[in-house]
């Protein structure tokens, strides 16, 4: 350090004795304490969920713009927020497949040509794409279909317009860059697909059958596509960093992030996905959890995203996924090993959930 120029040298005395004294991020950081970091001094609402030791615990700081409000538990009982959870749909979407796959209904080795016969006519790359390749990322789609340009404004939504006949118009014109599968490019449209395929096969709305499927068998009484009077009054006015954003409301591409619901009934939900088959979910979430694609620093399995730290590699394997809509953040995170989970829901799509995420996951030289 001697040949640091005097400020550098100035500034790492400072630095040194914060960097010491930081508090480590993990499933048993206290709620009120993630929630404080996360949210930090942005306009919105927090609630921050454990599930550590068979108990889950809550916290929630709620900050007005121009006002920093004070992390504090919640008391058993207390009404929960209902958050949008963004992409977090996803894993429902998977879970979902997953489903579908151990009654024998779907293969991941079916084709949208053979899925889509009657439906649409689509270009031979197009046809081959697999549902292996749209869960995983891997069918080279772009993010979303093309639409018309969108109505200009800053609370202007791109998955509120399109219908389920803009994605088969989308499909049917589609240029790929290249036949699948392609390197992982994350996006919104493959699963959204996904979602259409599951609703043609069954008959039912996407949402109607995260209710009837995964929702009401584990007693999630909050995770909904639609809001109802009661719900929408508990949903906090979102944010994006400190101005006011309006709810997102979502056509076809429903399944790639329309869901909203709070800290409890994500953390039941991730009990039962670490439950795997001995639990409420059977197969279906052990299933869940299998790697299909190999994706740079994380593997993911049907649209769950994990990683290995470098402690316990895959025997201490973390499974999430992230969310983020207009005025809305959201992490679900847990770890099967020692029956842990972690649930965050801000409503500020600025809140600072990724530091959170890698803290939990990354070897410690990446971080």
């Amino acid at each position: 350090m001697r040949h640091l120029p005097a400020t550098l040298l100035a500034l790492s005395a400072l630095l040194l004795p914060l960097v010491g004294h930081a508090e480590p991020t993990g499933f048993d950081s206290p709620p009120a304490s993630l929630a404080a970091r996360v949210l930090g001094d942005r306009p919105g609402t927090i609630v921050a969920g454990t599930w550590r030791d068979g108990t889950a615990r809550y916290a929630i700081q709620r900050n007005r713009p121009g006002h920093v409000g004070k992390a504090k538990a919640m008391a058993p009982g207390e009404a929960q927020p209902v958050f949008e959870i963004g992409s977090i749909s996803k894993v429902f979407t998977g879970l979902l497949l997953a489903q579908a796959v151990e009654r024998g209904d779907f293969s991941l080795d079916d084709t949208l040509g053979r899925l889509l016969a009657d439906k649409a006519t689509l270009p031979p790359p197009v046809a081959t794409i697999t549902l292996r390749q749209l869960i995983t990322h891997t069918a080279c789609l772009p993010n979303l279909p093309a639409l018309p340009a969108r109505p200009p404004g800053p609370d202007s939504n791109p998955f509120a317009r399109p219908t389920r006949a803009h994605l088969m118009v989308a499909l049917s014109s589609l240029e790929l860059a290249q036949s699948p599968p392609c390197a992982p490019r994350y996006g919104s449209l493959g699963i959204a697909l996904v979602g259409q395929l599951l609703s043609d096969r069954y008959g039912q709305p996407w949402d109607q059958l995260v209710r009837e499927r995964i929702a009401v068998p584990l007693g999630m009484k909050d995770t909904v596509q639609h809001l109802d009077a009661a719900r929408a009054k508990r949903l906090p006015q979102g944010y994006a960093g400190h101005a006011a954003r309006s709810p997102w409301e979502f056509g076809a591409l429903a399944a790639a992030g329309a869901l909203r619901s709070t800290a409890p009934d994500l953390l039941l939900f991730a009990r039962a996905l670490m439950a795997g088959r001995a639990g409420p979910l059977g197969a279906a979430a052990e299933r869940l959890r299998e790697p299909l694609s190999a994706q740079g620093e994380y593997d993911v399995g049907y649209a769950l995203r994990m990683r290995d730290p470098a402690a316990g590699g895959a025997q201490r394997r973390i499974y999430f996924h992230t969310g983020q809509t207009g005025g809305y953040r959201a992490l679900l995170a847990f770890s099967p090993a020692t029956s842990e989970a972690l649930v965050l829901l801000a409503s500020n799509d600025a809140a600072a959930v990724v530091p959170v995420l890698d803290a939990l996951t990354l070897p410690l030289a990446a971080k």
